[in-house]
């Protein structure tokens, strides 16, 4: 019985050494060491994954890794470690029944802002021969922020005044103190992956805008209706999604934080060399800080693209959106300072339906031009109001193109590169209002109903010109025209407000950049926006906010900009930009009643600066800083005074620490002046600063996060406004001030996973 025993256990043995090498002979295994291209030292903790097949290894202290039975084909092989610069090797094959040895050096990660590659600008270079302040959020910084929100990616850039009233996804955004006035984002021009997100009046909606899968954003400040058109006096952002990579590949990440915050996102991504595939869904909620301040959102997307090759790239894209948010209404002083939950109102709000589509063809025709085309729609059905009131319901509809062409070619033995292109947009809208009761909410009867259409064309030519090898002369120049059809539906007669009308304007811009040597760039332009106006200011109006004047002409802002910015050694990237902007023929309301008129010209003088430095592998941070003059030139009333909510001085700074084990530590430092709450400069808000703190952990698939905003708990205000009434009986003005609370000391976890 023993020697029975011993016979089988032989035979199982035998058994599997014969399956482990008949397995051996038909796989393979890739093994090697990483080090340091600077020290030659092994670096440990580095990731190296084969894509195609979603298995991988981790480095050890010196270095080495080994993964075995890996299938006999060829891969692609992804290297990646904090600190260093990833590389990828293309065609890496594996044979059955051998080792493969490898050998490779990682580079250290460095700031070179130069070679940072912009598609804002619509023709892809880099941000070394770009005339205009530019400020992209890279890989790095965007996994800091976890997909929360523009507002959040705006941080670091300086100059950018946010108000988050509703503490959801409508984000209020301006640049240098235009635009402002607004209870939405006027005055920038907002594209992702290059198509806009605008409506024809200005106005942007950042409700699904999927931060989550957001690349980079490219920020370009000053003018780019030489470009665009209207609707980008200040400047444009530009989110840049992630582009799919080839297999099949995903991510669900979730989310949990004070006042019942609740976020849950999903991806799938994949496809072969030719066609990509990027699925996507987003889920937010929070409850909300004050009574009454829930918010609900929900994307879902799609973004397909395949190169025909001969035929060119296609790319199509589409997104739904719901969102649903409810107004607490803004306090009262005693309230605010009392850090009261309270609402003020009672059925304030917004229920919001959004669909946009675009579909895009870019071919490359010989080695020096190519022609781009794209067609877009957008819907957004909105019901709700700011007011209690009121009630409205409005349904948005856009329809846009545009055809752009780009050749580079030599002139005078100098490269000279030319684009030449045409937009155009449709924009139909109805609107409905009616009255509410303030104590029921009982919707009564209509007070007004209307259709509005927008048309906008326009034509651009711009001109790149390398006068000298370190010399390059940008000229541009757009000729748009908007055309206005308003009908009221709801008066008769003489009351009847219906008209059309027309406006149009050129837009002009120079620029030149020069380098001293290749780590210096200085850059300068003068350029002109411009800002149509809006058929509620033309034909509609209200007995609150004005009069409507069919003669209003376009608001126009004329950009001065002299700039520098450059890296000091490889550790530190910089960027300092000095501007004046004059802002005329503002449309406001004057008078008594109040009626719309192109009579307030604004100055507005500034200095901008960002650095970003990295003095050792593991650490990191930056600074920007920002400092703003604003002046009433023109109006009768408040000449010399500052406009209101435009804070002299602005700060934003942060610090991270990335471990070899894969946990990354931040700490940032918000500071927001003092500033008037009126054009009057009676109120004054005192400003506020935060400190805020992040821990992310990453291992292999796995990702962990913790952060703490607001640590210090400071009361502050994401919006501060006054103004004034005049009693008749007793003549004299009173002064309401009305603020909406930032979120105190809140907390948030998240978890998620990558394949």
């Amino acid at each position: 019985m023993k020697r029975i025993s011993i016979y089988i256990s032989l035979v199982i043995l035998l058994f599997s050494l014969t399956i482990s090498d008949i397995a051996g002979q038909s796989t393979g295994s890739i093994q090697g060491v990483i080090k340091d291209a600077s020290s030659a030292q092994g670096i440990e903790f580095v990731q190296v994954k084969i894509v195609e097949l979603s298995i991988g290894s981790i480095t050890d202290k010196n270095g080495n890794f080994k993964i075995n039975t890996v299938p006999p084909g060829t891969y692609t092989i992804e290297l990646s470690m904090l600190g260093f610069v990833a590389k990828t090797l293309n065609e890496y094959k594996v044979e059955a029944g051998k080792k493969q040895d490898m050998a490779i050096q990682l580079h250290p990660e460095q700031y070179k802002l130069s070679e940072i590659t912009v598609s804002a600008t619509k023709i892809s270079k880099t941000i070394r021969n770009i005339g205009s302040p530019v400020y992209v959020i890279g890989q790095r910084e965007m996994e800091l922020i976890e997909g929360r929100n523009i507002e959040e990616s705006l941080a670091t850039i300086p100059g950018v005044f946010t108000e988050n009233r509703f503490n959801g996804g409508s984000n209020v955004i301006s640049f240098r103190g235009i635009g402002i006035h607004t209870h939405v984002t006027r005055g920038i021009l907002v594209l992702v992956d290059g198509v806009p997100l605008n409506e024809t009046s200005g106005r942007v909606d950042f409700e699904g805008v999927d931060m989550e899968n957001a690349e980079r954003v490219e920020v370009i400040k000053g003018p780019v209706s030489s470009l665009y058109g209207p609707n980008g006096i200040t400047g444009v952002i530009n989110i840049i999604e992630k582009e799919a990579k080839q297999g099949i590949h995903g991510g669900l990440n979730a989310s949990y934080g004070s006042y019942d915050m609740r976020k849950l996102t999903g991806n799938l991504n994949g496809g072969n060399e030719r066609f990509k595939y990027l699925i996507k869904s987003n889920y937010i909620y929070s409850g909300g800080y004050q009574d009454r301040q829930e918010y609900d959102s929900k994307t879902v997307g799609i973004k397909l693209t395949n190169d025909f090759k001969k035929f060119g790239k296609l790319g199509f894209t589409a997104d739904y959106i719901t969102a649903y948010t409810e107004y607490a209404g803004p306090l009262d002083s005693a309230m605010f300072y009392e850090r009261s939950t309270e609402a003020t109102m009672k059925f304030t709000g917004s229920d919001k339906d959004m669909f946009r589509l675009n579909l895009n063809h870019r071919k490359q025709i010989g080695e020096k031009s190519d022609i781009f085309s794209s067609i877009y729609y957008r819907k957004r059905h909105n019901e709700g109001h700011y007011r209690d009131s009121q009630f409205g319901k409005e349904d948005i509809n856009i329809l846009g193109g545009e055809i752009r062409w780009k050749s580079s070619f030599s002139l005078l033995s100098k490269v000279n590169t030319i684009s030449l292109g045409v937009s155009a947009d449709r924009e139909y809208g109805t609107e409905e209002l009616y009255a509410r009761d303030e104590d029921s909410g009982e919707i009564g009867e209509m007070i007004d109903d209307g259709t509005s259409a927008y048309t906008l064309g326009g034509l651009y030519f711009q001109d790149e010109y390398a006068l000298l090898s370190k010399l390059t002369l940008t000229l541009g120049v757009r000729f748009d025209y908007v055309q206005y059809d308003w009908q009221d539906n709801f008066n008769t007669g003489d009351e009847n407000t219906s008209d059309k009308g027309g406006v149009n304007s050129v837009s002009p811009k120079v620029g030149v950049v020069f380098h001293p040597n290749e780590n210096i760039t200085i850059f300068g332009n003068i350029s002109k926006g411009f800002n149509p106006p809006q058929i509620s200011q033309l034909y509609v109006g209200s007995s609150y906010s004005g009069h409507p004047n069919p003669d209003l002409q376009p608001e126009y802002l004329v950009n001065y900009e002299l700039g520098l910015r450059g890296n000091v050694t490889s550790v530190i990237s910089y960027q300092l930009s000095l501007f004046r902007m004059d802002f005329e023929d503002q449309i406001v309301a004057t008078g008594e009643p109040p009626t719309y008129a192109n009579m307030g010209d604004t100055r507005h003088l500034g200095i901008e600066t960002s650095i970003k430095f990295h003095p050792a592998r593991n650490l990191s941070g930056h600074l920007s800083y920002s400092y703003l003059h604003t002046e009433f030139v023109t109006d009768s009333d408040y000449k010399g005074n500052s406009l209101r909510k435009t804070p002299a001085n602005q700060l934003n700074s942060s610090i991270q620490y990335r471990f070899n084990f894969g946990l990354i530590a931040s700490v940032d430092y918000v500071f927001m002046d003092e500033y008037y709450m009126d054009n009057a400069e009676v109120n004054l808000y005192e400003g506020h600063s935060l400190v805020n703190s992040k821990l992310i952990y990453k291992f292999r698939k796995i990702n962990v996060g913790f952060r703490i905003n607001n640590i210090f708990n400071k009361n502050y205000a994401t919006w501060a406004y006054a103004s004034s009434s005049y009693d008749y009986r007793t003549r004299t003005s009173s002064w309401t001030k009305s603020y909406y609370p930032g979120l105190p000391r809140n907390y948030t976890v998240s978890i998620g996973i990558n394949f």
